[in-house]
């Protein structure tokens, strides 16, 4: 991993090739889903005691009464559930402010936010 002294010299790419050197491929963190639903989902997974942000994530998304579609993930509905999730995060919550087309990180000092009257942490852990 990187210290704060490295900042200087961190690219995008740099630090995504650090958060994905940490995943432990031999354990799975397992997200069950609806699309029309996507935080009530990954928050209920993110609660689990055996969910590790460490772990790899399997998908698999669930129609509203809670039948699995059936798709397998080789990383497709992965893709998409963390699109989604970027999508609710950014429009629907306090981690990102500003003007719909213009978003900007918030600092959240204690790595704590709030959506729908539920504290979650920004980390899942």
């Amino acid at each position: 991993m990187f210290s704060c002294h490295d900042s200087d010299d961190l690219t995008a790419e740099t630090i995504i090739e650090n958060l994905a050197a940490a995943i432990d491929g031999s354990s799975v963190s397992r997200f069950n889903v609806s699309r029309t639903n996507i935080w009530d989902g990954a928050s209920r997974a993110i609660r689990r005691k055996n969910f590790s942000a460490q772990s790899s994530v399997c998908v698999k998304f669930t129609d509203d009464v809670g039948n699995p579609e059936g798709a397998i993930d080789h990383g497709g509905p992965r893709r998409e559930f963390l699109s989604l999730m970027m999508e609710h995060l950014s429009s629907e919550s306090a981690l990102f402010f500003g003007p719909p087309n213009c978003r900007h990180l918030n600092y959240i000092s204690s790595g704590m936010y709030r959506l729908n009257n539920s504290t979650t942490s920004v980390m899942g852990n």
